[in-house]
């Protein structure tokens, strides 16, 4: 499609939400691309870990810091973030942000201690904050709200690939390439999204004339008010701890309860990845479908958090269950805490989107830092047995994170969300 016709479609937003062509240009390439990025820098450490522990001997407290960093700086950014793309738009805010994360990559790379991987590390946080915001913004502007659960699905669909590659794929590359050298393609890749997203997206977002004040006064509002706590709370600890786990704890999980050598740890992480991609495609396309019967979103949403946390229960139940199938069905049914993304931002206008989605996103990233460093803490406090930990820590450690859901689990049954919405 060259610039004119999508010029065209851009004044005309009737032809833009009939145009599969322009949505995928300017949508799902350059915003899923930035997600892609996003969540293979979230990912990544999981997988070098043992070179961080070895090369700098970081014990499991500093690696949860280390990895959790990323989560406080990418949180920080919420607000501000929310803000901006309400005023300025996603294009306008996320190529820019994007350079932070290359910074912050090149200065990862360089580090020799402690502190210089978590500047650096904090700083790659910041500048990927605005991904998945960034993209959810943009199907607010130019799709049908009703679409919003299906797309954001495909998004976050996108950043399991990036998860994806983290794994198997990265292991691989591994071999020729220290993890120093692989920071610094990192950084050149997320350089190339940077620049994509620039050219390719459109210059047409006009928001509504209001000051920043005024927008700013609106996110206060809205942490006021218990409509939106309700919609938060009830899988804002699972999608917290699906993201901890996810970024760094599975890895030594896999190797110290599951006993999967370093390949097959690998191998592991990668098919759990490919379960993450299938499981937002499916919650995204069953939610898209039941809300032709009156089947509210949030049905679907709260049934896969109760089947995440059974999966997580099995993890530390010693039971004879092979580590790849507990990894597979954590990741599957983990995806459908990000579905919450799509009802909060269904809730509110689409001048409203961007601020919504950060405020419950600055929510989720604040428990997700804070409950993976926990998590460290609580492992330390049990004996290290050799080079990893011993099975009841992490039975301790997953059980303290399985009792944190259940009063989200409790909450969401007071909606009698099993109710068909009457359209």
């Amino acid at each position: 499609m060259g610039n004119e016709n999508t010029g065209a479609l851009a004044g005309d937003p009737q032809a833009a939400k009939q145009s599969f062509l322009y949505l995928f240009l300017t949508i799902f390439v350059p915003f899923g691309l930035g997600h892609f990025v996003s969540y293979l820098f979230r990912t990544v450490n999981a997988l070098i870990y043992v070179d961080l522990e070895h090369e700098l001997h970081l014990p499991a407290s500093s690696l949860g810091l280390l990895t959790g960093v990323y989560f406080l700086t990418f949180a920080a950014a919420q607000i501000p973030l929310g803000v901006m793309l309400d005023r300025y738009g996603p294009r306008s805010v996320q190529a820019p942000m994007l350079l932070f994360a290359v910074l912050g990559s090149l200065i990862f790379s360089f580090a020799h201690s402690e502190m210089g991987l978590i500047m650096g590390r904090g700083l790659i946080g910041l500048g990927v904050a605005g991904s998945l915001m960034s993209a959810i913004k943009a199907c607010t502007i130019w799709l049908p709200v009703e679409r919003l659960p299906l797309t954001t699905a495909c998004l976050l669909s996108v950043g399991g690939l990036g998860a994806m590659a983290s794994t198997t794929p990265l292991h691989e590359l591994m071999r020729w390439i220290t993890w120093r050298e692989a920071f610094l393609i990192l950084a050149l890749l997320t350089l190339a999204v940077c620049l994509i997203i620039h050219i390719s997206v459109p210059r047409t977002y006009k928001p509504k004339p209001t000051t920043l004040a005024e927008m700013s006064a609106a996110v206060a509002a809205l942490y006021s008010s218990w409509v939106f706590w309700r919609l938060a709370l009830y899988s804002v600890f699972a999608h917290a701890i699906y993201m901890s786990v996810l970024s760094l704890w599975m890895g030594p999980w896999l190797k110290d309860v599951g006993r999967v050598g370093e390949a097959g740890m690998a191998s592991t992480l990668l098919w759990g990845t490919v379960a993450m991609v299938a499981g937002s495609l499916a919650f995204g396309s069953i939610t898209d479908y039941l809300r032709r019967f009156g089947v509210q979103p949030i049905m679907v949403c709260g049934t896969g958090v109760a089947i995440f946390i059974g999966f997580q229960i099995l993890m530390i139940s010693g039971l004879p269950v092979a580590p790849l199938l507990i990894a597979m069905g954590f990741s599957f049914f983990g995806t459908s805490t990000t579905m919450n993304y799509a009802i909060v931002a269904q809730s509110v206008p689409p001048e409203l989107a961007g601020r919504v989605s950060s405020s419950f996103n600055l929510v989720v990233f604040v428990l997700a830092f804070a409950l993976q460093w926990l998590m460290g803490e609580i492992l330390n406090a049990w004996p290290s047995t050799g080079p990893g930990h011993s099975a009841i820590a992490y039975q301790w450690t997953l059980g303290c994170m399985i009792a944190l859901q259940i009063p989200g689990m409790l909450l969401w049954l007071s909606f009698k969300p099993w109710k068909l919405r009457r359209d």
